[in-house]
């Protein structure tokens, strides 16, 4: 058994004084957190209403988004995201969207990135863009 000299013993003692000796504001402080990342965002297009969710869903971050025309006529949109964490953009998609009725849709990116997601008319006169939104910790839909 190795022998511990008794200046080791007093050093480990002087450095464990010194760690509990703070005053005690800074021993009760709780650490700094960051805001958590905003994982849902909603906004209005004319009378339709567009909303992301982003969840880490196995090795990916899933994008639901779910557009409610609550107008009188169908609508056309194109749909797409941005990764702003550095990855790819995604591929435009159109969805049609009968009065008074809802579509689901899914975008699928790199996990544990953060994105925004436009939509514009079909004739992109008129756009949206939600987020940035981030994957949260895993989670199914």
């Amino acid at each position: 058994m190795k022998e511990i000299s008794r200046r080791t013993v007093l050093v480990g003692a002087t450095t464990s004084t010194i760690t509990l000796g703070l005053p005690l504001a800074a021993a009760d402080a709780a650490p700094a957190r960051e805001a958590p990342p905003v994982t849902s965002a909603c906004a209005d297009l004319g009378s339709t209403r567009v909303c992301v969710t982003a969840r880490e869903v196995q090795d990916v971050t899933g994008l639901q988004y779910v557009i409610t025309n609550s107008g009188a006529q169908p609508m056309s949109y194109t749909v797409w995201y941005v990764d702003v964490t550095g990855g790819p953009e995604s591929g435009k998609v159109t969805e049609t969207v009968e009065a008074g009725k809802t579509v689901v849709g899914y975008f699928y990116g790199v996990i544990q990135h953060c994105f925004t997601l436009h939509m514009c008319h079909e004739a992109e006169s008129e756009c949206v863009v939600l987020g940035p939104v981030c994957g949260a910790g895993p989670s199914s839909w």
